[in-house]
């Protein structure tokens, strides 16, 4: 497996700042506006300026509430979360997750430690740095599961930015801990899994603006909700789908209505725990 590009890195990095912008900004869960505080101390204000007429802000809050609702409705004591970011959630599930743990770049992942020390400091939250990609941060990440116990393994954002080739070692990997501890692994549908609706003009053009901003290729090459499917029964994973949280705080028009009613939600699961 090859390692994340400059290019890959850069966009997992714009993604983690732009999406405790949005929460911050459009909606009332605790803790973001004080990350944002925190991220603007570190003279870092420049990252978390938005720009509201090229970005879909509604999806953000979409799959950070939906999140937290499968995690509850789970009762899940072990969560995974990939491509970590800047986001609450360890700090907003701390009474329900016993074990949390967060995946990131190193950047990221380090910045991230030290704005939650200084909100919550007796929050324990297990923190690996490193390539989602790579073999060496999976063999960190696995040596802090606690064996029997199921997990949820989720991921926001960054497998929008995913090769097929990257999203089979992802496969692999969640498969074994699956496997092992039972559990699931879930995401949110993403706008590159519904070429139908890429021709709207305002989908067209966030599509362009974010692949731009980022610098990665993959969000432009759009995926049928039917070849995903494929490749997910591939890795001997099970696929189902549930609607995602459309209680949402942040405002939108009638036709982003009409994009949220083709979303749902990837839930995975290992053929041997079915």
């Amino acid at each position: 497996m090859n390692p994340l590009t400059q290019a890959e890195k850069e966009a997992i990095q714009y993604t983690a700042y732009i999406t405790i912008a949005a929460l911050a900004k459009n909606t009332s869960i605790p803790y973001c506006r004080e990350i944002i505080q925190n991220i603007i101390a570190e003279n870092k204000a420049d990252l978390v300026e938005i720009n509201s007429s090229s970005s879909l802000h509604y999806l953000v809050e979409l799959r950070y509430k939906t999140s937290e609702k499968i995690i509850r409705e789970g009762e899940y004591q072990q969560v995974i979360e990939l491509g970590a970011g800047l986001t609450p959630h360890a700090l907003n599930l701390q009474q329900t997750v016993t074990n949390y743990i967060e995946v990131d770049l190193a950047e990221n992942s380090h910045l991230k430690r030290r704005i939650v020390q200084k909100l919550e400091p007796s929050l324990t939250v297990h923190y690996v740095a490193g390539d989602i990609f790579a073999s060496s941060t999976w063999s960190k990440l696995k040596g802090l599961v606690k064996p029997g116990v199921p997990v949820a393994i989720f991921a926001e954002g960054f497998l929008i930015y995913s090769s097929q080739e990257q999203r089979q070692f992802l496969g692999e990997q969640i498969r074994e801990i699956l496997a092992d501890n039972g559990g699931m692994f879930f995401m949110e549908d993403s706008l590159r899994f519904h070429p139908e609706v890429q021709e709207i003009p305002k989908i067209k053009n966030f599509t362009i603006a974010l692949s731009n901003r980022s610098k990665n290729t993959n969000y432009s090459k759009s995926i049928t909700q039917e070849d995903l499917t494929k490749e997910w029964h591939d890795m001997g994973l099970i696929v189902k789908r549930r609607e995602p949280d459309k209680k949402l705080e942040t405002a939108y028009s009638r036709e982003d209505e009409e994009v949220l009613d083709t979303l749902k939600h990837w839930l995975l699961f290992a053929r041997s725990t079915c």
